[in-house]
């Protein structure tokens, strides 16, 4: 089973792009040390599973930060969206809620990769608490953003929120988001 899901091409885009995500990472967190939880085969990290935690960003003093992540292909940069997972499964028996009911991450991380897939060329950390709040106060998803429909992917349905109307939750960004420059 672990073999099938390694070959699945959103696992391999992913594992591609991970060094990016590193790079980025030790820029904003000095000497970090970044201890990933997401699904390796059929084990599963409970925060992973139950929080939308991806990774540990284990900082030099110990302490750490929990951090979810989306990377995107190069293509998705032209609709400039934050892609927010709503339902699971939907219409089916087996339908659930989405990763926005149990995100529980303190950062997201998101990014677009470049054309060759080696760097990211835009990307985004998102205080989470700040978007929570922010979404709440616009007067929640369908307020802020449009929803979508993922059938490709687990018949999943997303919200789409203009990356721009999440500025006020960036913790740092690059290339072009918001006024200060990122990193």
């Amino acid at each position: 089973m672990a073999n099938d899901f390694s070959r699945l091409d959103t696992v391999k885009f992913q594992e591609r792009m991970k060094p990016a995500a590193l790079s980025i990472y030790r820029q904003v967190f000095p000497e970090c040390h970044v201890e990933d939880l997401r699904e390796q085969g059929v084990r599963v990290h409970v925060l992973d599973k139950e929080f939308g935690i991806d990774a540990l960003v284990h900082l030099t003093d110990g302490q750490w930060i929990s951090l979810q992540e989306k990377y995107r292909r190069n293509a998705a940069l032209k609709f400039l969206d934050f892609t927010q997972e709503y339902m699971n499964a939907v219409g089916t028996p087996g339908e659930s809620l989405g990763e926005w009911f149990k995100l529980g991450a303190q950062l997201y991380f998101y990014g677009w990769a470049n054309a060759s897939e080696t760097a990211f060329e835009k990307w985004a950390i998102i205080d989470i608490v700040k978007y929570k709040m922010l979404v709440e106060s616009m007067g929640g998803l369908g307020a802020i953003g449009t929803l979508k429909k993922n059938w490709k992917h687990g018949r999943a349905s997303f919200y789409a929120i203009p990356i721009q109307a999440l500025q006020p939750c960036f913790v740092c960004d690059y290339r072009g988001f918001s006024n200060y420059g990122g990193v």
